[in-house]
């Protein structure tokens, strides 16, 4: 039987199972073989991720910061799981060793190949790990990666020839309210969509503020005019789950921290807004896989005013769970 196993479990089991052998050592009788977990293809999607990050090493052509980064990405992704070599019925799979760029190219076409079928609570650090990959590396004649992400992010959302809805198939097909996205019916997500509504409204605010400091020819100022586009695509598709009677008025006005009055503090506030937004989408990350692609713009728009964000949330040592930055 294939049942969704937690990060946290795997670890608790792998740490039991290597005690399997002190056991018999001493004379207890195992008349029953442990229960060895089978993976989701989620959880095996994550495992895979952790080899191939494990097995990746920072060379000469990579970016300069790619050492730092696979630090923080394992972390992120957490490690590689193994039932014990006691119960095992098969070797391991194993990796072949890879550059950064390399391992950035393959991660960011599995995750974002697989979008539509995944359905746990692993959503955002895949997403957020093959997001933080493609970006990082895919600075100037690594562009392809980027631009091939970008096409199978986009079309992930597109429905798939057996399904009218549009829904992706993990959503549509499980049974339980854990693995669904909430609907706009749901009381408990009016609040979320209003709260992404809202920072959707003040990003566009703020960005037509912070695009008269730069020239109108310069990137930043080229990226914060696109940036209105796809933020009133979000504010759009937020009014729709809301639909006619959840949605909150708009806020008559927004503080913007910093005033953008410069170039410097124009800067500083398009990353605070961006900062602002991914933490707003990440309850419905977390359990829809649809709001990647809000991730990836707002990540892609981040980049255009500092270096690649390796990582949008903070993930801690041993929980393997995504939260906001502070």
């Amino acid at each position: 039987m294939r049942f969704p196993v937690s990060r946290r479990a795997l670890l608790l089991f792998g740490a039991s199972g290597a005690g399997l052998s002190l056991l018999s050592g001493c004379g207890v009788r195992l008349d029953t073989p442990p229960d060895v977990p089978t993976l989701d293809e989620t959880n095996q999607l994550r495992n895979r991720i952790a080899r191939i990050l494990a097995a990746t090493t920072a060379g000469d052509t990579d970016p300069e910061t790619a050492g730092e980064d696979l630090q923080k990405l394992r972390t992120a992704i957490g490690p590689v799981w193994s039932p014990p070599t006691e119960v095992a019925t098969e070797a391991p799979p194993s990796e072949k060793p890879r550059s950064y760029i390399a391992a950035a190219e393959v991660v960011s076409t599995a995750v974002f190949t697989a979008l539509p079928t995944l359905g746990s609570t692993l959503i955002p650090v895949l997403v957020d790990v093959a997001t933080g990959l493609a970006l990082t590396a895919g600075a100037e004649e690594h562009a392809k990666i980027i631009r091939d992400a970008d096409a199978l992010i986009r079309d992930s959302r597109q429905p798939s020839p057996d399904s009218a809805s549009g829904e992706p198939e993990a959503a549509k097909d499980s049974g339980s309210p854990d693995e669904q996205g909430p609907t706009a019916d749901d009381s408990t997500a009016s609040p979320m969509w209003n709260e992404i509504l809202d920072q959707a409204r003040a990003a566009s605010y703020g960005y037509e503020r912070l695009a008269v400091n730069f020239d109108s020819k310069s990137r930043e100022r080229k990226r914060a005019v696109a940036r209105l586009e796809s933020l009133g695509s979000l504010a759009g598709e937020m009014l729709e789950k809301l639909g006619e009677k959840n949605a909150d008025a708009g806020a008559p006005s927004w503080k913007l921290d910093p005033s953008p009055t410069d170039p410097a503090t124009a800067k500083e506030l398009a990353l605070s807004l961006e900062d602002g937004l991914a933490a707003a989408i990440l309850p419905w990350l977390q359990t829809d896989t649809r709001a990647a692609l809000r991730l990836w713009e707002s990540a892609q728009a981040r980049m255009v005013f500092a270096s690649p964000q390796v990582l949008r949330y903070s993930y801690s040592e041993d929980s393997g769970t995504a939260e906001a930055q502070k």
